[in-house]
């Protein structure tokens, strides 16, 4: 375990919570903008044109306010702030669960996905028990 591979999970994590956030936050602000663009459109057009806006725009609502709740309830506390505190096997027992990847994957995208399991490879290096010891 080099100081190097705690500093890149920690990056890595650092960045993955970020990018669920802002990506999360900007898919619920593109759903809150369909639903306003068909609030505003109603009336002009009627639901048979712009009925697709106010079921993209929950999807997206929904989508987005899942991930930066996500993003602040598990990612934040139970990744980042433990490998902050050193507890790398809780990090890499939470980064390790597929949950938290189709997550990452559904709600901010292919960003903070990669990036989770980049978190999720460099806290494996670090939690992995060292090897035993050579038969005498």
């Amino acid at each position: 375990m080099t100081q190097s591979t705690i500093t890149d999970a920690r990056n890595f994590a650092n960045y993955s919570y970020l990018a669920l956030l802002i990506l999360g936050a900007l898919m619920a602000l593109a759903g809150l903008w369909y639903i306003i663009s068909f609030i505003s459109l109603l009336g002009y057009w009627g639901f048979a044109f712009f009925g697709g806006l106010i079921f993209w725009g929950i999807i997206l609502l929904a989508l987005g306010g899942f991930g930066a709740f996500t993003a602040f309830t598990v990612w934040k506390p139970k990744i980042v702030n433990a490998i902050d505190q050193g507890k790398y096997t809780e990090a890499y027992q939470v980064a390790s669960n597929p949950i938290q990847l189709i997550i990452g994957l559904v709600c901010g995208g292919v960003i903070p996905a990669i990036l989770l399991y980049l978190t999720q490879q460099k806290l494996a290096e670090i939690a992995r028990p060292p090897p035993p010891p050579p038969p005498a």
